[in-house]
């Protein structure tokens, strides 16, 4: 039965080929058939590391009796929400309107032509609660279908018209006119961030999500507003702190889980993104760098703040390391190799499956450890938390960051875990390629690489951005394909709207590049098309250029829009940051022209949205706003001269950090003093000033 999905390029699809369910993969035929039948559509969309679509793949789809009657009684579509967003996104609103909430698995029943009319997310094999079996569920909907098919048809006609209602108001959000000045949004984004830092962390209950974006446009607000700074800091720290220091974090091989599951960081949901750790990798990068600023002022906050440089830094060469280790595909030597979408969060342990099998341990295995370390762990230091659903396993993380004379015992003591979790079976990887995953990887990495001073993440960040230019752009077409597998573009299935802006930020962030010239034209390539994706009437970024029939008929022809940032960015607000950082880069090399122009008023009007929802929504707008603010910056990019090699790398690090451009016009010197920095706001230039030390003050407008 599973032939047509066996070769699917999603890991999620292959994982269900076995089964006696006759699965159809997302796509015209998979409709017609249902309409040729006149049977409804059974949607079923997961994703490869979703835990509980594992729990109900092995419950409900691995029953024979299950998959008779869904062979009998409906046309089964499996989806993989990674590769179809638009479906994903689509048929989420249909599940939240019609249940209050959503989730992964998620379960459809549509029209043949592709409105919804019930929606739920996992089912069990039995009832629980008010929560129905799948089986009772098949059924209801069957008897439903046969004999009240008039309501369906209402109900998913009134769902459909709902749906384009939502869809209108997020359109209209883009178009809220603010009359806040930028400083004063960013002020008052930030007040609601500090204020909302919970003592344990994060800014809201559990689970805890990492807010990446977040934290990253609250830094300028701690780097650049003197009387913020310490406020802001102490509650960014609190924040990176529990996330480096706790269960988030894999202590043992590098990267980030997708989050925590309790209020203190403790416990994680096993499954590692790819979008995640390109995020994380970000921030930790940018904290480094301004943490150790902040550390070299006389304050109160120094000794945190140096805690907190060494901490992100060591966590940032982890989580690249991780990247290039655990999901950098194909071999060394390939000539293509990309980073792959994700890792389970489930693996075998006793011939079953469990969730976080690869990643927890017992007591007596960590007492062995110690006992072959050679070592005994001080009080306090490590924290073993129990995971509920598998007891007498626990995860491993850190209640502070370990004294000088206590790293040697810890780094001991993880290695004996290490070679302990290597004769594990490790967890599954899905190994397809999406275009927009891997622009925001590349764009950490090469960032990465400038603030911390290592080539190594630049030449990571190159190599899979070579990949991605060459395998997913078609140049005959000249279109992006979301993904690829196996070196090979998944047909028909053209890039959205975020993976046009999130690969073209990539591109343009590979400035320590020999080729930098090549990959910034690379970036305007992909621009040219992104700009097909505004709606020619209204000038909305629409998340694709157009629809298929299914998803018109269930949006009753509204565009998708993403206006608000969630585990990703908004796709408008990372269109609005390619276009408005090609613009300040073509200004530094003094290239700017009609074109940059052009570019640089529609990146401002794309992101004005952020000023009006700063006090409403701010996390949701961060990348909005931070692109609002380093247009409003006074100073866009600088021209420097002299000056030492350790003060000019300090310089470009700061200078990336905040968004400004930096261009060397002249050969470093012995002399730290002679470091002359020309700063320049559009195409205007201010007399030169001396030091990184003047320059930041001047920034902070000391």
């Amino acid at each position: 039965m599973g032939q047509r999905i066996a070769t699917s390029s999603s890991a999620y699809l292959r994982q269900h080929s076995h089964q006696l369910v006759d699965w159809w993969p997302y796509g015209d035929e998979a409709f017609e058939q249902a309409r040729l039948r006149d049977v409804p559509v059974m949607l079923s969309i997961g994703y490869a590391a979703c835990h509980w679509c594992h729990v109900m793949s092995h419950e409900s789809f691995d029953d024979p009796g299950i998959a008779g009657k869904l062979n009998d009684r409906f046309v089964a579509i499996k989806v993989d929400r990674e590769e179809h967003p638009l479906v994903d996104d689509t048929y989420m609103m249909a599940t939240q309107a019609l249940t209050g909430s959503g989730g992964w698995p998620m379960t459809i029943f549509t029209l043949p032509d592709g409105r919804a009319f019930h929606a739920g997310t996992y089912y069990p094999r039995e009832p629980r609660g008010k929560i129905p079996s799948f089986t009772q569920l098949l059924d209801a909907v069957h008897q439903a279908w046969e004999e009240r098919r008039e309501g369906l048809e209402e109900q998913a006609d009134m769902l459909a018209n709902h749906l384009a209602e939502l869809g209108s108001r997020q359109g209209a959000l883009l178009t809220l006119p603010s009359t806040s000045p930028v400083a004063e949004a960013l002020a008052v984004a930030s007040t609601h961030w500090i204020t909302a830092t919970k003592p344990e962390g994060g800014f809201t209950p559990a689970p805890k999500f990492p807010p990446s974006w977040a934290l990253k446009t609250l830094w300028r607000t701690v780097m650049l507003n003197p009387e913020r700074s310490a406020e802001g800091f102490n509650a960014l720290a609190t924040t990176i702190e529990a996330m480096l220091l706790g269960g988030l974090r894999d202590h043992l091989a590098g990267g980030f889980a997708r989050y925590c599951v309790d209020e203190h960081w403790a416990v994680p949901h096993f499954e590692k993104m790819l979008y995640d750790n390109a995020g994380l990798l970000s921030l930790c990068a940018r904290t480094a760098v301004f943490a150790e600023e902040l550390a070299a002022q006389d304050t109160a906050e120094s000794v945190r703040a140096a805690q907190l440089a060494q901490l992100s830094r060591q966590a940032a060469l982890d989580t690249a390391q991780f990247l290039s280790a655990e999901l950098l595909t194909g071999a060394e030597g390939e000539a293509h190799r990309a980073l792959a979408a994700s890792l389970d969060a489930d693996s075998m342990r006793a011939g079953k499956s469990v969730e976080g099998a690869a990643y927890t341990f017992t007591r007596e295995e960590c007492a062995e450890a110690l006992r072959r370390a050679g070592v005994e762990l001080p009080a306090g230091l490590v924290r073993l938390a129990a995971v509920a659903e598998d007891p007498g396993y626990f995860h491993l993380s850190l209640t502070e960051a370990p004294a000088n004379d206590q790293v040697e015992i810890w780094e001991a003591f993880k290695e004996q875990l290490r070679i302990l979790r290597a004769a594990r079976e490790r967890p599954g990887r899905d190994e397809k390629i999406i275009a927009g995953w891997n622009g925001l990887a590349i764009e950490a990495l090469a960032e990465a690489g400038e603030l911390l001073a290592d080539p190594w993440l630049g030449e990571l960040a190159e190599q899979v951005a070579t990949t991605l230019w060459e395998v997913h752009w078609d140049a005959q077409t000249r279109t992006l394909a979301r993904v690829s597998f196996a070196g090979q573009q998944a047909a028909g299935n053209e890039g959205t709207l975020q993976d046009y802006a999130a690969l073209a930020l990539g591109f343009l962030a590979l400035g320590q590049s020999p080729k930098r010239a090549t990959w910034q034209e690379r970036a305007g390539v992909l621009l040219e098309r992104a700009a097909s994706f505004l709606d020619p009437e209204t000038g909305i970024p629409r998340d694709t250029v157009s629809l298929d029939a299914r998803l018109s008929k269930q949006r009753a022809n509204i565009a998708p829009v993403t206006v608000l940032d969630d585990a990703i960015p908004a796709a408008g607000a990372l269109y609005a940051k390619a276009m408005a950082r090609q613009a300040l880069q073509s200004m530094a090399d003094g290239s700017f022209d009609a074109l940059g122009a052009d570019r640089l008023e529609q990146a401002g009007k794309l992101s004005a949205h952020a000023s009006a929802l700063a006090g409403e929504a701010p996390t949701q707008v961060a990348t909005a706003l931070e692109v609002q603010a380093v247009l409003d910056a006074t100073v866009h990019y600088v021209n420097f001269t002299g000056g030492s090699n350790a003060e000019r790398v300090r310089l470009r690090a700061l200078c990336r950090g905040l968004g400004i451009e930096a261009r060397s016009a002249g050969e470093a010197s012995k002399d730290v003093q002679s470091l002359q920095i020309q700063p320049c706001r559009l195409q205007l230039c201010n007399l030169p000033v001396t030091g990184v030390d003047a320059f930041l003050r001047m920034l902070r407008g000391q």
